[in-house]
């Protein structure tokens, strides 16, 4: 989800919200509602730094976006502290609220499924559907995590009585999940950063919802937050959270949002920018030598040395995903989704 979702140090999350300074919502700097476009936002513990309550009447009202989901649960038994709070302070402010689950597919799906759902049943009443948030495979070939994400979907809607929502982004889905188009009976929730919205994955005939920024500001949340979309107008969000998962479509399709110089830089091809990084990692080009293929792609000083920071990092762990670069090196695939991936093996750390 926004990439950045588990608690980490402070110097680690500087690190992955390389993207903040690169992003911004729907052309504003504050993300306001724009008419014809139902948006909403989705938030975990760092949005609340230090406790700090998030205001959701203003998210709401001044904010202009109609929904939110929250951080419930992560892997076999982490729960987010502030779960409880937000979903019933957003739903009270008027926002359609659903909760989401981290996937850790080392762990037990089954285990998972019930331990995520105890957590949705015993907590404040959600309209939106319960989402698994499938961003890392742990190990798993593309088999044997299909099969481990069918068994989590399906305990979790016979647990509670909802059929679950499944939120991934574009590489991992081609290539981790070999594109299956096994799961198109489920709502998809796709993050893609760029301007124009993406293509669904997997055989769907469309997005549900959109994630197109981890790094909006909006009034209500001191931190940067996710930015979505809902491919539908207002009343048939109603009818979505209503539990017709058919309702919407044809507004993201029709959808361009306006130019920004921020994000066409995520929208180029990834190619240079991987090579820089295999021969970084290779021992073939220093630090400088990266930022200065980023510099060219198009990031300011800041966040190419940003850049450079996190892949430094994770080769000193030996977490670079090497295997990954070299397909996305051969692949159609854009800086926005590089990114990703190298804020998903940051949290794989």
């Amino acid at each position: 989800m926004q990439m950045t979702r588990r608690i980490r140090s402070a110097a680690a999350a500087a690190a992955a919200l390389l993207v903040a300074t690169t992003v911004t919502p729907l052309g504003e700097a504050d993300a306001q509602s724009i008419p014809g476009v139902v948006s909403g936002v989705d938030v975990a513990g760092h949005q609340r730094p230090g406790g700090a309550a998030i205001d959701w009447r203003s998210v709401g009202t001044i904010g202009g976006q109609d929904f939110a989901f929250v951080k419930a649960s992560e892997g076999e038994g982490w729960k987010n502290v502030f779960y409880d709070e937000d979903a019933k302070a957003a739903t009270d402010a008027g926002l359609k609220v659903g909760a989401y689950h981290y996937a850790r597919p080392a762990e037990d799906p089954v285990t998972q499924a019930r331990y995520f759902a105890s957590v949705v049943n015993q907590g404040p009443a959600t309209q939106l559907p319960p989402v698994l948030d499938l961003e890392v495979d742990e190990g798993l070939g593309p088999v044997q995590l299909a099969a481990w994400t069918q068994r989590f979907l399906s305990e979790v809607e016979a647990q509670t009585g909802k059929r679950p929502m499944l939120y991934t982004y574009r590489y991992f889905w081609y290539e981790r999940m070999s594109n299956t188009s096994a799961f198109t009976s489920y709502p998809l929730w796709l993050a893609a950063y760029q301007n124009q919205p993406p293509a669904p994955v997997g055989g769907w005939d469309k997005l549900s919802f959109w994630q197109r920024s981890d790094s909006g500001r909006v009034v209500g949340i001191n931190t940067p937050v996710d930015m979505n979309i809902y491919n539908g107008t207002s009343g048939q969000l109603n009818q979505f959270a209503a539990g017709n998962l058919r309702a919407g479509g044809g507004v993201l399709e029709a959808f361009q949002a306006p130019d920004s110089g921020e994000l066409k830089v995520l929208e180029q091809d990834s190619t240079k920018l991987v090579v820089a990084i295999l021969a970084l990692a290779a021992g073939g080009f220093g630090a400088q030598q990266l930022i200065d293929a980023a510099r060219l792609a198009g990031f300011d000083i800041t966040d190419a040395n940003n850049i450079a920071n996190l892949v430094k990092q994770l080769a000193a762990q030996g977490e670079l995903p090497i295997d990954d670069l070299r397909n996305m090196m051969v692949g159609d695939y854009q800086v926005g989704d590089l990114l990703i991936l190298l804020d998903n093996a940051l949290k794989a750390a």
